[in-house]
């Protein structure tokens, strides 16, 4: 039996049919059928031939048979038991993943926050943004800090804990751990000068974490005539100083 408007139709309505009936949408029963296809094809196949006279061509055309086959033979009551089997069957198949979407949907919890596309897009860019400044710089964890100024403290995270709390270095949280930029340090191993008034500036601002802090140093500024701070640190100091300072003065304005 070639597939026909009117074989389409009554495939989109049995479709429609099992879709309300099981709560889905006629795209996941679409879905179901594709992927259910061969099983289904291999038990019904005699019992389509039995009703049209013909087999299918293919998996595809096939399964649209057999639809069209259960909802007719269905509707005029002419339904056998082994045919009437497979159609329960299927039913039952798309009204078990339906149970099993109702009891993943009892699981979650009741309020759920789901970002905007707008905010995906912001977060995905500033993780691009921080991987780009790791990987352009490096970074230091504690103790590599000690080692590189060549601190013989016991306690090898002292040094390094003790910079920042002084505001001299800035640290960013990496899942576990704090990293210190390596832009921040000199041949010694030791803070950059200009480093600590400029951290003080920015971080006048309650605001301002310590990776805008320190992403900062890394993003073109008008103030700089759109270079980066980063590249200024060691020719011009003060006027990263200043341009941080500015940076500060025109968020609270």
């Amino acid at each position: 039996m070639p597939i026909t408007m009117a074989t389409v139709t009554v495939q989109q309505e049995l479709i429609g049919h099992v879709a309300e009936e099981a709560k889905l949408s006629p795209e996941a029963v679409e879905r179901v059928l594709q992927l259910t296809a061969e099983s289904i094809q291999q038990a019904t196949e005699h019992h389509t031939q039995i009703i049209f006279g013909r087999r299918g061509t293919g998996k595809t055309s096939t399964l649209l048979t057999l639809m069209t086959a259960l909802a007719i033979a269905e509707h005029e009551e002419t339904v056998d038991a082994p045919t009437m089997a497979t159609l329960s069957a299927f039913r039952n198949l798309v009204a078990h993943g339906r149970a099993a979407d109702r009891l993943v949907d009892a699981l979650m919890p009741e309020s759920i926050a789901v970002p905007t596309p707008a905010a995906v897009l912001q977060a995905r860019r500033n993780a691009e943004a921080r991987s780009a400044l790791l990987n352009e710089f490096g970074a230091l964890r504690s103790h590599e800090v000690a080692d590189l100024a060549e601190s013989r403290a016991s306690n090898r995270a002292a040094l390094a804990n003790r910079w920042r709390a002084e505001n001299r270095l800035v640290a960013v949280p990496v899942r576990d751990e704090l990293l210190y930029p390596g832009f921040q340090f000199n041949a010694e191993g030791k803070p950059k000068p200009v480093i600590g008034p400029t951290i003080g500036w920015l971080h006048s601002d309650p605001h301002i974490t310590d990776w805008q802090v320190a992403l900062w140093f890394v993003t073109p500024t008008s103030w700089l005539g759109g270079r980066r701070p980063v590249d200024l640190l060691d020719e011009q100091p003060d006027a990263i100083i200043d341009a941080a300072r500015r940076e500060v003065s025109d968020l609270a304005g």
